[in-house]
């Protein structure tokens, strides 16, 4: 929402500069206020809805079910909008479950201060991304996440979300390499968008 505002904006200096009419001009200026301020609201209303409720696991038998289908490299996708970002983070997150996948999500241990200027741990990681605790890691100050991750993205055999290419990792984990193994994606206007 924001390049489309800043878009309009250009174009009413732009106008104003053409010597276009005051009346369109500030019709102008009033449709670039509404397009930024719809774009804020969008954004504090995702980030306040409430958390899904999820009742207890009673038998045990959906267990295979709460595996994760696929890891997340939390401290990379937290920056493809540029800066660290919470809303990046738990839309790409949102993104993936909205598709039906199990994301386990790895952070490095500075996530925090990142986001928030402060440290947080795996459980309160979780609840701002609306996860269960056990699928949200956050490793101990002076450990990468990424061997972590990769471990269990190999283990599992799944695949992870980042547009890193862990080139110092590839002799430990060579699958790095294989065909679909990385899932790469970015942050476009708003929107995740995810090679899946």
């Amino acid at each position: 929402m924001m390049p489309a505002a800043a878009a309009l904006a250009t174009l009413c200096v732009l106008l104003a500069l053409g010597g276009a009419p005051v009346e369109a001009l500030q019709r102008l200026a009033q449709v670039t206020l509404v397009a930024l301020a719809g774009g804020v609201l969008w954004d504090v209303l995702w980030l306040l809805r409430p958390a899904p409720r999820r009742a207890p696991d009673q038998t045990g038998l959906d267990q295979a079910a709460d595996r994760p289908t696929i890891v997340v490299d939390g401290s990379n996708v937290m920056h493809w909008g540029g800066t660290p970002s919470r809303m990046v983070l738990t839309r790409v997150v949102a993104e993936l479950v909205a598709r039906g996948e199990r994301p386990h999500v790895y952070f490095d241990a500075n996530v925090g201060y990142k986001l928030a200027d402060r440290f947080i741990d795996g459980p309160e990681m979780a609840g701002i991304l609306q996860l269960p605790t056990d699928r949200v890691t956050v490793v101990d100050r002076g450990t990468p996440a990424d061997p972590a991750l990769l471990a269990h993205a190999v283990r599992a055999r799944l695949r992870v979300v980042t547009n890193d290419r862990f080139i110092d990792w590839k002799p430990q984990f060579p699958q790095v390499g294989s065909r679909g193994f990385l899932v790469k994606g970015r942050w476009q206007e708003g929107t995740p968008m995810l090679r899946l």
